[in-house]
């Protein structure tokens, strides 16, 4: 099972519904614009903030994670930073230092997702 599906059913055990941030990160993946993926953030942000962090993960950042996969790369990379910064306050959050360590993993994975969109876009512009 993976991170995601393992935080994803964390979250349904919690009693939280996870397909309502699933479908706000969808809708910020679909947008045409930068502009409008932070339109689009702000809802998500809201319904995100709700959810518990099971596993040392914020489903948030997962969520952005997985869809930004699909997105425009401008949007693609808006996403990834995002979900970065969720990840850093879940780790910032730690209330030890094993927790806090495999809560910086996920913003290091993420950081490194980053930079490797960043190069492609360097080197095909």
């Amino acid at each position: 099972m993976s991170t995601y599906e393992h935080t994803r059913n964390g979250i349904e055990q919690a009693g939280f519904n996870p397909e309502i941030i699933e479908q706000l990160a969808s809708d910020i993946a679909g947008s045409k614009t930068i502009a409008q993926a932070e339109n689009n953030y702000f809802a998500f942000e809201t319904e995100a903030e709700k959810l518990p962090w099971p596993w040392d993960h914020d489903f948030g950042a997962l969520v952005l994670q997985k869809q930004a996969v699909g997105a425009l790369n401008e949007v693609a990379k808006y996403m990834l930073s995002q979900a970065i910064r969720r990840a850093q306050w879940c780790a910032t959050c730690a209330t030890s230092g094993g927790e806090g360590l495999a809560r910086a993993s996920h913003m290091k994975e993420l950081e490194v997702e980053l930079a490797k969109i960043q190069l492609t876009s360097k080197g095909s512009g």
